[in-house]
């Protein structure tokens, strides 16, 4: 397969050579491809594509070319048209998950602008692809298998695939886009009711059961996925042996909606009795040669070119040109003035594709042998097919049009049609040509000599006084349709017109909801409350231009889950789109609130919108609430080998309608570590009372709930977790509310708590036996001394030649390590540390090493077996 891609980007490389112009200003700088994991989204960086032009607002875009089938075969680059400056995070291409190749390719086309000219320049960006290093998705050892045709999987469940991430404070969906790979190839995917299963030896097409249903497009809970009982339903034989489900697994935070992971992935299927996938082949009835007059743009029909393949229907099969003609070039009709490197067979089968004959005349008939490889829907290439391009000379007296190369131009420019984009020929009477506008310029309009027009010569064509002007619409595509006519013949023909946006609107507010919260609190801003867009620049980069704050609130961005977060004046829609943007109540009586903002693109300088407001409704609560006493420091710092008590300095609450004692601090969320969401053991709080010394190795009794009378007589304490937590700090938290006896209560408190590291463990020292060559060396590694310690970093460990060797000498970096010296880990992995031999003829050597975490030590003994030479 791999012999197969490099093939098809040598071919790509072949058609770009001959069919485009050489750009003598190179615009690529840098165009490094794009190396990206199974199933992820890569964003591409200017390390890996660069263009060689100005930062001049609007000055250069880049265009993804969709309409080749042969590229972008597992993937998609995304925006379809980009700035050449563009920004982080702007250009990405997504993996779609599919094992069956280890490479992609995407064609792009560079535009510059200036107020004369447009160059253009095509290029090749090359995908790596490799397996996913992080995927949450684990495979069983049972594969998903159908017994035979016709036949029914077993279930999908936790024995073929599991999901990994943390259910704690995360939701994991899955999405079947059967509908978008178009895979399923050979079958679908169904919710099969138990109890009307199938025989199994029931071998013939079967109906879909009462109670089943066909599954298309459908976005559940990863459990849900793994317990609905889908089946895998093999409907259309010969198939390969192979096929697979495609889904999309997505990882989301519970509080704040925003995204941490996607992954692409594809369920394989296997299919019992069914043959490895075999390649397309040429179809037998074809004609497979094409007779083109010069000039005219002829259809390339089924009847000239086909092919077959058992396994995959003719619809899918792809078409690519491996080797194009040396002159004139094959193209699409929706965009006759580009050529294209491929076309599907359904764009074959609909007269959509052409040859588009040179406009140099030829005396003599000119044959070309052009060849086409046909691409299956599991990306296997037929032998190259072969087609004889026969051109012949003409001799007409109508006008034909012999060359046309369209216009590219920016939203807004103009351009002349010269003698360069559109030849026009006539056997007698070339100078009497006219050309009539009879459709098009939806768009724009043309001018002759400056001014307004409909009809030209080609003289007027010749002198380039024709001109294209765009209206400065928002639109991609315009056209004109000539009557191309000399006296006494005439045909119609279409000049295609390609327009590249730019970027000269503002954005605009797709959601703008009110914002409802209760009195004091701090309230998300989640995007579908509000939300822009804008239809020429990324929708991550809008900025929110704050004009008129909030007069009874403040709006903060919150970088941690439960920090205090930070006013902001301005905030871009990627951090509405995180969750990171609050409302906060400061809690007066005022129950009405809103702010004003102006929105802002990406550009220098930036395109600005309308003010817009957002209201905010305050809903009341009870007045008198716990107030927290100034000072309180809600922090909380103990070693763990000790438990420390909570005091009114740490924590201490004050209500003016209730003593210490009515008011209660309930645990809302026990102790957790937001640094170490997997951590089982993060500690508990305790109650003191009548026990005179806690020791960490009996369990007590796990506080729920407290009153502040009982921190204020130091009753509750915090003891740490009773496993060793190793070398590094331990950020706990725990979540409580805090009431009164009249029911005003504050809710979301968070109390942290820093539990410091005890060096308290010893290091231990494994050896294995090192075998060298008499008069040799060995490097010792990992594998032959290992140190670990619990509870020191391993940069903070070090190895010391206790004592030497009697044969041989212990070399660092090289040099010979006395008595007393030391190393560190990373020499030991880096292969810094080695064994040399002295030659003398022995049997057997010995070190001894003593590692140290600068309080505790241990020491090993490490064997050397020799052996002759």
């Amino acid at each position: 397969m791999e012999a197969v891609n490099v093939f098809l980007a040598w071919s790509v490389l072949i058609l770009l050579g001959n069919l485009e112009p050489l750009i003598v200003a190179k615009l690529v700088l840098v165009n490094k491809g794009i190396n990206t994991e199974r199933g992820q989204i890569t964003y591409v960086t200017e390390n890996e594509l660069q263009f060689n032009t100005s930062k001049e607002r609007n000055s250069c875009k880049v265009e993804v070319v969709i309409n080749e089938p042969a590229t972008q075969r597992v993937g998609k680059l995304t925006p379809q048209v980009f700035d050449c400056h563009f920004l982080p995070n702007e250009v990405r291409y997504i993996h779609n998950g599919c094992p069956l190749l280890k490479e992609d390719t995407v064609i792009l086309r560079v535009y510059r602008f200036t107020s004369l000219e447009t160059i253009v320049e095509t290029f090749v960006i090359y995908v790596k692809i490799r397996n996913s290093s992080s995927s949450l998705v684990e495979f069983g050892h049972i594969p998903l298998e159908v017994p035979h045709f016709f036949g029914l999987s077993q279930p999908i469940d936790r024995s073929i695939l599991s999901f990994r991430y943390n259910g704690f404070a995360k939701i994991c969906t899955v999405r079947i886009v059967s509908s978008e790979s178009q895979f399923p190839a050979v079958g679908q995917l169904i919710a099969e009711d138990p109890k009307t299963q199938q025989s199994e030896d029931e071998q013939v097409p079967i109906k879909l059961n009462k109670g089943s249903k066909e599954i298309h497009d459908l976005k559940i809970s990863c459990e849900e996925f793994l317990e609905m009982g889908l089946r895998y339903q093999h409907i259309s034989p010969p198939s390969p042996d192979k096929d697979y489900i495609s889904i999309q697994v997505e990882i989301i935070d519970k509080k704040s909606r925003f995204q941490q992971q996607a992954e692409n992935v594809w369920i394989p299927v296997k299919i019992k009795g069914a043959i490895p996938n075999v390649k397309p082949q040429a179809a037998f009835m074809a004609m497979f040669i094409l007779e083109i007059d010069e000039f005219i743009l002829t259809p390339l029909t089924t009847v000239i070119l086909d092919a077959i393949d058992e396994e995959t229907q003719k619809q899918r099969l792809v078409f690519n040109i491996t080797k194009p003609p040396p002159l004139g070039y094959i193209t699409h009709l929706e965009d006759q003035s580009k050529a294209i490197r491929s076309f599907t067979w359904q764009d074959l089968y609909d007269t959509k594709v052409a040859f588009q004959p040179s406009n140099i005349s030829h005396s003599e008939r000119q044959n070309y042998e052009v060849e086409f490889q046909a691409i299956d829907s599991f990306f296997m290439n037929s032998l190259p097919i072969s087609v004889h391009f026969s051109v012949r000379n003409a001799v007409m007296d109508a006008p034909r049009v012999a060359w046309n190369m369209g216009l590219d131009l920016l939203e807004g420019q103009s351009r002349p049609i010269t003698w360069q984009s559109l030849q026009i020929v006539d056997n007698d009477n070339l100078h009497s040509v006219q050309l009539l506008v009879v459709e098009g310029l939806n768009h724009g309009w043309l001018t002759v000599q400056g001014k307004k027009g409909f009809k030209f010569g080609v003289k007027e064509l010749r002198n380039g006084v024709v001109r294209y002007h765009h209206d400065d619409s928002d639109t991609t595509k315009d056209d004109i349709v000539f009557r191309i006519y000399d006296g006494k013949h005439s045909v119609r023909h279409k000049f295609p017109i390609n327009i590249l946006p730019k970027d000269d609107s503002p954005p605009f507010l797709v959601n703008n909801l009110v914002l409802e919260l209760e009195e004091g609190d701090c309230a998300l801003i989640e995007n579908h409350i509000l939300m822009a867009a804008d239809f020429d620049s990324n929708d991550d980069y809008i900025l929110y231009k704050i004009s008129k704050p909030p007069s009874a609130g403040e709006l903060i961005k919150q970088q941690l889950p439960d920090g205090s977060g930070t006013s902001v004046s301005s905030f871009f829609q990627r951090d509405l789109f995180r969750g990171l943007i609050y409302y906060h109540h400061f809690g007066d009586e005022v129950f009405q609130d809103s702010f004003e903002f102006i929105l802002a693109d990406s550009q220098e300088p930036p395109n600005l919108s309308d003010p817009q407001n957002v209201m905010i409704h305050i809903m009341p609560v009870k007045d008198h609430l716990p107030e927290a006493v100034p000072g309180t420091i809600r922090h909380l710092v103990v070693k763990e080998t000790e438990i420390a008590l909570i005091t009114k300095n740490h924590l201490h609450f004050t209500d003016a309608e209730s003593p210490d004692n009515q008011i209660l601090y309930t645990v809302t969320k026990a102790c957790f570590s937001p640094t170490s969401p997997g951590l089982y053991d993060a500690g508990r709080l305790i109650f003191t009372d009548n026990v005179k010394k806690y020791m960490k190795n009996s369990p007590p009794h796990v506080l729920s709930s407290f009153t502040q009378h009982a921190i204020s007589h130091l009753k509750v304490a915090y003891m740490p977790p009773f496993v060793e937590m190793g070398p590094d700090l331990l950020f706990v938290q725990f979540e409580f509310s805090v009431s009164d006896q009249q029911g005003g209560m504050r809710t979301g408190l968070i109390f942290n708590i820093t539990v410091m590291p005890v060096d308290d463990e010893a290091p231990e020292i494994f050896t294995n036996q090192l075998k060298t060559a008499e008069g040799g060396h060995s490097f010792i590694t990992a594998e032959h001394l290992m140190v670990t310690d619990l509870d020191t970093k391993t940069s903070d460990i070090k190895i010391e030649l206790k004592k030497s060797p009697l044969h041989g000498h212990i070399k660092l970096h090289g040099d010979i390590m006395l008595e007393g010296e030391k190393f560190t880990l990373w020499d030991l992995h880096s292969s810094n540390v080695w064994y040399q031999h002295d030659s003398t003829e022995t049997l057997e050597d010995r070190v001894m090493f003593l590692a140290t975490d600068g309080f505790n030590t241990a020491d090993g003994m490490l064997i050397i077996q020799e052996r002759y030479l």
